[in-house]
């Protein structure tokens, strides 16, 4: 993905797909889905916020960017690194990792296609899929022609995470060159192996 000044990416698409992101995001939160009663067979329902400081904000801040989306996108412009991070932190937030992903060393003399970057990890397949998804959106030109592993990791009483891994990459350089990418607008990577069972298998 190229840079602009700054840590800003230069593609137009990215942005609208980081705000898009965003705002699904923070409308999740306080919509539900459809319910279905016998009086009617669809009937739209709204949760009740939750009366949490940070779960009221949410649905402020919701509507805010849902009324400036529509009425003044170029004021999201200023807050554009703001979402994408937000974005990042609730789409693949990092497991607790007791130690970090080992880094798998370049064979001397040769090219290796074993490498991957850690993205995310998740508690569930279903999770997995819809962050990795998400992150292919977000970091269109990075992922889109790499292909999705999973990895359980337990983590004792921490309990077992799923690690969403994308690869595979010629080198552990350009795996960390990904990764380096990715940090800079606001995400979480971490280079490790290209193991693990397919995503959805």
């Amino acid at each position: 993905m190229r840079l602009c000044s700054g840590r800003k990416p230069c593609d137009s698409r990215y942005t609208r797909n980081m705000i898009r992101f965003s705002l699904i995001i923070l409308l999740g939160l306080s919509l539900t889905a459809c319910m279905t009663t016998r009086q009617s067979p669809v009937v739209p329902a709204m949760a009740s916020v939750a009366n949490t400081p940070s779960a009221q904000m949410a649905s402020r801040l919701a509507a805010d960017l849902d009324r400036r989306s529509r009425q003044d996108p170029a004021s999201l412009d200023r807050v554009e690194d703001e979402m994408r991070t937000l974005a990042l932190r609730l789409i693949a937030p990092p497991e607790p990792a007791l130690e970090p992903d080992p880094v798998v060393p370049d064979p001397e003399g040769g090219v290796s296609l074993f490498h991957a970057i850690h993205l995310a990890s998740y508690r569930s397949e279903e999770h997995a899929i819809s962050g990795w998804a998400s992150l292919q959106a977000l970091f269109p030109d990075l992922l889109t022609s790499r292909t999705p592993r999973l990895e359980e990791a337990d983590l004792g009483s921490r309990g077992v995470f799923l690690r969403l891994k994308a690869g595979p990459f010629d080198t552990a350089a350009a795996a960390r060159s990904a990764c380096l990418q990715i940090e800079a607008a606001g995400g979480w990577c971490a280079v490790t192996d290209f193991t693990g069972r397919g995503l959805g298998r």
